[in-house]
């Protein structure tokens, strides 16, 4: 997944993340790819719907997570819950 796609996503959710960030987000996206070939985790596999739904989807969630506390059932392929636990650590 191009750092581009992701950028975009997280500036249209007002979020500047940091090179590192970007990159743990891009090696979670190629890995979900890749195991989605053999395990259906989601149908949506162009990277532009990913960063437009999945990831855009899950940085707009931040903002209403006010609590230290938060759960995701059923996050399927990883989203939000991945995303909100790599961005927010100290949620439990």
């Amino acid at each position: 997944m191009q750092i581009s796609l992701i950028k975009r996503a997280a500036e249209q959710a007002e979020l500047d993340l940091s090179p590192e960030t970007l990159e743990q987000i891009q090696f979670f996206i190629i890995r979900l790819l890749e195991k989605n070939k053999v395990m259906n985790l989601t149908a949506i596999t162009e990277e532009e719907e990913i960063a437009n739904s999945h990831l855009l989807d899950s940085f707009l969630l931040l903002p209403y997570l006010q609590g230290r506390k938060f759960i995701d059932v059923g996050t399927g392929a990883g989203f939000p819950g991945f995303l909100v636990k790599l961005l927010r650590p100290d949620l439990e």
